[in-house]
C-alpha cells in the first residue's frame, strides 16, 4: 500500500477512535458497551484515559504521515510488536524489575523485537535496526509523555529517519 492511502487508512481509524473515546465519555450507555467489550483488555488507567489502542493508532498515524517510509514501519512496528513483546514477555517472565513495574526481560524482549522488525520490514541495516532496539527499550522506560506508545514510535522514528541521513 502506498505510503499516503496507509497515512490517510490511519487517519480515518484514528477519527473513529477519537469519537469512540468521546462518546464513551459523554454517554454511559456507550461507556457500559464499551466495557462491556473491551474491559478484560483494558489496564486501570484506561478506564479514565484514553485507550492504549487509541494511543497506539495516534503513533502509528503520526509516524506514517511524517516519517520516511523505513522509519515509519520501524517505528510503527517498534510501537506496535516491541511495546507488546515487552508487556507479554514482562509480565511471564520478568523478574528483575524496577520501582515503575517495567521489567529487564521485557525491555530486552521489546529491543530484539524491534530490530528483526527494522531489518526484516524496514531493511535497516544491521546496525541501524539495533540501535532502534536499544531506543525502543529506553523509551518504554521514560516517564513522559504518559503513554509508551508515543515514546516509542517518536524515538524510533527519530533515531531510524536519523540513520537514514547518515552517509553509507
Amino acid at each position: 500500500m502506498p505510503q499516503r492511502v496507509a497515512a490517510w487508512t490511519l487517519v480515518a481509524l484514528l477519527a473513529l477512535a477519537l469519537v469512540v473515546e468521546l462518546l464513551r465519555r459523554r454517554s454511559r450507555a456507550v461507556a457500559a458497551r464499551f466495557s462491556a467489550l473491551f474491559a478484560p483488555l483494558l489496564r486501570a488507567h484506561e478506564t479514565r484515559a484514553l485507550t492504549g489502542a487509541t494511543w497506539l493508532l495516534l503513533a502509528m498515524t503520526l509516524a506514517v504521515a511524517v516519517l520516511p517510509l523505513a522509519a515509519a514501519i520501524a517505528a510503527t512496528w517498534a510501537a506496535a510488536a516491541g511495546d507488546t513483546m515487552a508487556a507479554l514477555v514482562g509480565m511471564r517472565w520478568g523478574r528483575h524489575r524496577a520501582a515503575n513495574g517495567k521489567s529487564l526481560e521485557g525491555s530486552v524482549a521489546c529491543a530484539l523485537a524491534t530490530a528483526v522488525g527494522a531489518a526484516t520490514l524496514a531493511q535497516l541495516p544491521l546496525a541501524a535496526a539495533a540501535v532502534c532496539g536499544v531506543v525502543a527499550a529506553i523509551a518504554e522506560w521514560l516517564p513522559w509523555p504518559d503513554d509508551d506508545n508515543i515514546r516509542i514510535a517518536t524515538l524510533v522514528g527519530a533515531a531510524a529517519w536519523a540513520w537514514g541521513m547518515m552517509p553509507y
